[in-house]
């Protein structure tokens, strides 16, 4: 345990001793890991020297947390701010699926099954578990986004509403 981690030992102590005994050691645990990075990396000393930056930082550094990893330990430095009274909460990750997911938003696809096809693989669904939400048929979902032209438009209304694709129709002049 480094310098600022030593420093907030206080403030475990206190936040320990209530709820839930077994979570708050592993939240007090993951502050620990995030402060002595931010000492390691950053250089810095004290508790009231942390900032946004330092928490990016932190983000950057650790791409390789899952989305509720990466949240956990956001929650244990939301609680860090707390503790120091910084007003307002720190930044939180910034991870790859929601990139892909504004970068789909804006995507402007001509053809509606490519649009289905990278609708479904953005939202990190199999066929068949698009099959299994949408109550259609495996096979009927693959010929669709094969192009088979062997399908009933309302079975594809029902996929385009389920992965909220929208269409635009735009009239030539």
């Amino acid at each position: 345990m480094l310098t600022l981690a030593k420093k907030s030992e206080n403030y475990f102590r206190d936040y320990v001793r209530g709820g839930g005994k077994e979570n708050r050691k592993r939240q007090v645990s993951r502050i620990v890991e995030f402060l002595d990075w931010v000492e390691s990396t950053e250089k810095v000393i004290s508790l009231h020297g942390l900032g946004k930056r330092h928490v990016i930082g932190f983000w950057k550094a650790h791409r390789h947390f899952s989305d509720e990893t990466a949240y956990k330990y956001w929650l244990g430095i939301a609680k860090l701010w707390q503790w120091i009274g910084k007003h307002e909460e720190p930044p939180a990750p910034h991870k790859v699926q929601t990139f892909q997911k504004s970068v789909l938003n804006d995507t402007v696809f001509t053809e509606i099954l490519t649009a289905i096809k990278c609708a479904r693989e953005s939202k990190n669904l199999s066929i068949p578990q698009l099959a299994n939400m949408t109550g259609l048929e495996i096979n009927l979902i693959a010929d669709i986004e094969n192009g088979k032209p062997d399908f009933v438009f309302a079975d594809l209304l029902k996929i385009i509403e389920f992965l909220k694709i929208e269409i635009l129709l735009k009239t030539e002049e």
